[in-house]
């Protein structure tokens, strides 16, 4: 029988602390267990600005969207809830949770100085942002918030090992959400196949509009379909459609989302869109592959290309290829750039003219 409230384990710390790469473990571990699971990655869900959507409103925007998206993976019957990312460190998380069908756990994983910082430096992180680091480190030691675990000398599996042993691994049914409210726009949403340079040239499309004070939200689609048994499109759209009526909330005037594929039940979220397509040659596609595996782009939850080896690069890349072929063929209302051979600069540059018109 399911538990009265639902369990969320949220793992949190300073940068470098491994907070991330600990949740995907567990939300991979449970998934191979055959558990009722769903990840979310609470930065992802705050990606608006500029005032009045960054400095201090952040935490509370973010805190405001995990709670919906929570309640609509809740609702659909996920057993565990696994969840990764800072904490407003002024009032933690816990006031959020109180009176909700939720049993949070809040594990602040810490680990000695010396390593934190090569943790840091080692996922490319500069060394001019250390200072910052200590500051934030320091923060979390002072509010003591959570659950601490040090993994200091301790591999990362390890770690997930030990926290699984906290996780409720059921099977459950899986229920589909309630009807998407579709919401308002305007919506730009950037498709195309893998590694074409959606989000490098949607990121600076951002930029751009937080540069000229227009309130912008921003959304990658992918990052919230980690759900098992999945994909799940539909459950895709309901959380899409809750996250941009928060960032409403917040004053965002325009919505960016990134997609590799934007579905019909997708749509559903939304009153009308405009969906701008990526198109790149073959040559082209491999050439990028090469470079997301080389670590030209943000390392996200489920990235299969960062560090992999030359046999993996291959297969994505030949992927990539067969989707490129296959949207060609199905382009529907789509507007359609073709970025073969272009710096990210212009295709950028080319996304911004099709955004504004």
């Amino acid at each position: 029988m399911k538990a009265a409230k639902t369990p969320v384990l949220w793992t949190t710390g300073a940068p470098g602390s491994g907070k991330s790469t600990i949740a995907w473990g567990l939300y991979t571990r449970i998934v191979e267990a055959g558990g009722n699971v769903a990840y979310v990655d609470i930065d992802q869900l705050g990606l608006i600005g500029p005032p009045p959507g960054g400095g201090d409103a952040a935490h509370a925007i973010k805190a405001a969207n995990l709670l919906r998206v929570l309640e609509i993976l809740r609702r659909r019957g996920a057993e565990q809830l696994v969840v990764s990312g800072v904490v407003d460190l002024e009032i933690g998380v816990e006031p959020s949770f109180e009176g909700r069908d939720f049993d949070l756990t809040l594990v602040r994983l810490t680990c000695d100085r010396d390593e934190l910082r090569s943790r840091f430096l080692g996922r490319g992180s500069p060394a001019a942002a250390l200072p910052a680091l200590e500051e934030v480190a320091d923060a979390y030691d002072r509010t003591g918030f959570g659950e601490k675990t040090d993994t200091t000398g301790q591999s990362p599996e390890k770690t997930v090992e030990d926290l699984f042993r906290r996780c409720v691994v059921e099977d459950g049914p899986v229920l589909p959400p309630s009807a998407v409210e579709p919401q308002p726009g305007p919506v730009t949403v950037v498709t195309g196949p893998t590694a074409v340079g959606k989000s490098t040239a949607a990121w600076s499309v951002l930029r751009d509009f937080w540069q000229r004070e227009t309130p912008v939200a921003y959304v990658d689609l992918a990052q919230f379909g980690f759900v098992s048994p999945g994909p799940d499109p539909a459950v895709e759209a309901a959380n899409l459609a809750a996250v941009w009526r928060g960032h409403r909330e917040a004053g965002a005037r325009r919505l960016l989302v990134v997609a590799r594929e934007f579905l019909p039940e997708h749509r559903k979220a939304f009153e009308d869109v405009t969906v701008v397509h990526l198109d790149a040659d073959a040559e082209t596609l491999t050439e990028r592959v090469r470079r997301r595996a080389e670590g030209e782009s943000a390392l996200l939850a489920g990235d299969e290309l960062r560090g992999a080896p030359p046999g993996v690069r291959d297969r994505v890349a030949a992927r990539a290829i067969t989707e490129a072929a296959r949207a060609r063929s199905s382009r529907g209302d789509s507007v359609v750039l073709d970025t073969s051979g272009q710096e990210p600069a212009e295709t950028a540059a080319a996304l911004l003219a099709a955004v504004r018109q």
